[in-house]
């Protein structure tokens, strides 16, 4: 099984008036990128992140770098509704885990 947000989707964000919760899917903005990727717990101000297929977590990062949440997905034509977030899969926990390890033996550092 895929993430849950697939190359191509088109995701809806709408902006957070609250603090996001674990298993949520939101828009982070770091200081290279800007990333959908679910909370995995919020402590003191302070999130932890990770991408649904990713070998580990991102670093941590301040609640108010936090621009939304996803809400509604489009994959190609089609207006996903709630199934579009059916979170991490033990499949692509393992594809992720066996692509950094291929990666690292390969001499490519960690993540593919």
């Amino acid at each position: 099984m895929w993430p849950s947000l697939r190359a191509g989707d088109l995701a809806g964000v709408a902006p957070l008036t609250r603090e996001p919760r674990p298993g949520e899917v939101v828009l982070a903005r770091f200081d290279d990128a800007l990333v959908l990727h679910r909370v995995q717990d919020l402590r003191s101000g302070v999130l932890s992140l990770r991408g649904d297929n990713a070998p580990a977590g991102d670093p941590p990062i301040a609640a108010s770098r936090i621009l939304g949440t996803v809400l509604r997905v489009r994959r190609g034509r089609v207006e996903l509704g709630a199934e579009w977030d059916r979170g991490p899969s033990t499949v692509g926990r393992v594809r992720a885990w066996v692509r950094g390890r291929v990666a690292r033996w390969l001499g490519r550092g960690g993540c593919p």
